[in-house]
């Protein structure tokens, strides 16, 4: 069963962590916090025992000045939850389920870990796990402010735990010119956004497309180089990383089984965990018939495109 008040205190410390460093105006000191990020969480996931993690984390900490301005952020709004937005219940519960953590010296140490003997930022880095980590780094690369800094994250994201199984070349061109989905205006009229999307410019278009995963909660990159897998978008799923190939042809133009099968290679040889192809036109029978073998593949041909804009899609794929 979901543990309500730990879910409400992760999102909201992850919010924390994010805004403190959202709010740094230098654009080096914002590097160095998001480095920062990335070098935490490999010691959190790492199978160092926990006084080691503490102290690797602290030194870390101790090492910039402007995490450990990040830091002092972050510390003075924990210390303040009572005054924060969270719900009563929540509140009641925090300082609890942060002692909850099996710290050095059981459970009794976890409040002191709170009141500072190991820090209050170390403690909650251990306790938002890698998974948390990667939260915040998504959360900060949302931010249109930090747009300069896309390529330093999206390095970390690639070295998200979630990614371990895509191959090297398929995370070298997530890395290829990448840049933000962008949800373009469009007509409400069914037929006026058939004519919008089918005249939109291929970048856009892209953007567009990739724009549905990122508003549905999956990091999303855009790729503005052509590569040779055919892959013009990604999204970091919670199973691992969605490929998305988008198609803007016009309406008699049908995807064939060629395109179909060569999408399938490229998701199963580099291990991606599912593949959407995406299309201002519908797919040709046998293309479908090629996609409905393989539970890794979804076709998305513009009835389909055109309902996402009426209803947010989710992307709910639960095959492992």
């Amino acid at each position: 069963m979901l543990d309500l008040p730990r879910e409400a205190i992760r999102h909201w410390l992850v919010d924390l962590f994010a805004n403190a460093v959202k709010r740094l105006n230098n654009r080096e000191d914002r590097l160095q916090a998001i480095k920062w990020l990335g070098q935490s969480r490999e010691i959190v996931g790492s199978d160092l025992n926990l006084p080691e993690k503490v102290g690797r984390l602290r030194a870390l900490i101790d090492s910039r000045t402007v995490v450990k301005f990040v830091a002092a952020r972050v510390t003075e709004s924990v210390r303040n939850y009572r005054k924060s937005n969270l719900p009563l219940a929540v509140k009641i519960a925090f300082p609890a389920t942060l002692a909850a953590l099996p710290f050095v010296g059981g459970q009794a140490a976890g409040i002191a870990a709170f009141g500072g003997a190991i820090g209050v930022p170390v403690l909650l880095l251990v306790f938002l796990g890698t998974a948390g980590i990667t939260a915040i780094i998504e959360a900060v690369a949302k931010d249109p402010s930090v747009r300069p800094e896309v390529a330093e994250i999206i390095d970390l994201i690639i070295d998200d735990e979630r990614l371990r199984q895509a191959s090297w070349k398929i995370k070298a061109a997530m890395r290829e010119q990448p840049c933000d989905p962008v949800r373009c205006a469009t007509p409400e009229n069914e037929d006026l956004l058939r004519e919008a999307l089918c005249r939109m410019d291929p970048c856009k278009f892209e953007r567009h497309v990739m724009s549905f995963f990122e508003s549905a909660g999956l990091k999303s990159i855009v790729t503005r180089k052509s590569n040779d897998l055919g892959v013009d978008g990604f999204a970091v799923h919670d199973h691992g990383l969605i490929v998305v190939q988008c198609k803007r042809n016009s309406a008699e133009n049908k995807v064939g089984r060629p395109v179909i099968q060569q999408f399938k290679g490229v998701i199963e040889e580099h291990n991606a965990f599912h593949g959407f192809v995406v299309t201002t036109s519908t797919f040709s029978e046998e293309a479908e018939q090629s996609a409905s073998m393989s539970k890794r593949m979804t076709l998305v041909d513009i009835h389909s495109l055109i309902s996402w804009h009426v209803t947010a899609p989710i992307f709910d794929l639960g095959h492992a």
